[in-house]
């Protein structure tokens, strides 16, 4: 089971300590976040107006010839809340054009993360001065940028627009399905349940799936929590974006390393998820939540080896368990 309690309690308590750190950073606050921070401001207002636009040009169409054609005001108030639902709640798209910030200019991101980096090794060195240095990890950030940032912009946006375009049809699908007669109301317990039978097999995903059948008012619920679900999976996905995209390999070690440590990341971002969706501050705990990765990455993974060293077979060794005790 990889949605373990301890799993995501771990993952809670790193956002929590990771943004502290963030706080505690005087370089980061007077220089690197101040300039992300503007940067992620105008970013974000102008990808917020886009996708609104997208969706609600057709919506207000509708509502337009719905107000000509109908003389019921419920209609139009429903139709009002319908579209503000659909936008925030079942397509997420301001969510999604957040997180399309990184493919316009990544380097501001970066430096972000590289800078956080530094700080959590010298905290590291700092707090561990009177041990051996035989003993102490290596600097984390210094390993790290002995790679090359190797971002495609074209290439990583169009791989962006395919997985958000996946996730949008399955939704859309998802949503009219659950509006049929007789089977709707199975539809999100369903998807519910296949949604978490890789993180907690077969027999527990469909207890949960039938526990949201038989449970009255449960779609508004299962709503949610499909969208958390698979929205802080997204958000992971870009925050860790300047780790990978130093460190290449395959798609299934990558589907291994997510998997070996879905609770904690999980954990990680359903605390940062809610914030930065609020309206315009959004950004300024996504910018939070990026300082923040940093901490996850140090303390799950191994510092990188040397680029002329990493093999396959070291590869598997630098990406240690989560599981695992290690010495903090």
């Amino acid at each position: 089971m990889n949605l373990s309690l301890q799993q995501i309690t771990r993952g809670c308590q790193l956002a929590w300590l990771g943004s502290v750190l963030t706080f505690k950073n005087r370089h980061l606050y007077k220089h690197s976040y101040v300039r992300t921070f503007w940067y992620l401001v105008g970013a974000s207002v102008i990808l917020y107006l886009v996708t609104y636009i997208i969706l609600l040009i057709p919506l207000k169409i509708l509502q337009f010839f719905l107000y000509l054609f109908s003389s019921d005001y419920n209609d139009h108030d429903f139709l009002e809340n319908t579209n503000s639902w659909l936008i925030n709640h079942v397509f997420n798209l301001p969510f999604l054009g957040l997180l399309f910030i990184r493919y316009i200019y990544p380097e501001t991101l970066d430096s972000l993360f590289i800078e956080s980096l530094r700080n959590i090794d010298f905290v590291y060195i700092k707090n561990h001065k009177e041990e051996d240095e035989d003993e102490l990890r290596p600097p984390y950030a210094s390993a790290l940028e002995r790679y090359d940032y190797g971002f495609n912009h074209w290439q990583e946006t169009k791989q962006y627009l395919i997985r958000t375009g996946n996730q949008l049809k399955k939704v859309i699908a998802v949503y009219f399905l659950s509006l049929l007669p007789f089977v709707g109301g199975f539809v999100y317990p369903i998807a519910s349940a296949f949604a978490l039978v890789n993180s907690l097999g077969y027999v527990p995903a469909i207890i949960v799936g039938i526990l949201m059948s038989i449970t009255p008012g449960t779609k508004s619920f299962a709503i949610i929590f499909l969208e958390t679900l698979y929205s802080s999976r997204a958000l992971m996905r870009e925050l860790l974006e300047p780790y990978f995209g130093r460190i290449q390999y395959d798609s299934e070690t990558k589907r291994k390393w997510f998997r070996e440590r879905e609770g904690i990341l999980f954990g990680f971002s359903i605390v940062f998820y809610p914030l930065i969706r609020l309206p315009l501050v959004g950004m300024l705990f996504y910018g939070v939540a990026q300082a923040a990765t940093a901490l996850v990455l140090v303390k799950t993974t191994d510092p990188p080896p040397p680029p002329s060293q990493l093999s396959d077979t070291k590869l598997d060794h630098h990406y240690r368990d989560p599981r695992e005790k290690k010495r903090e």
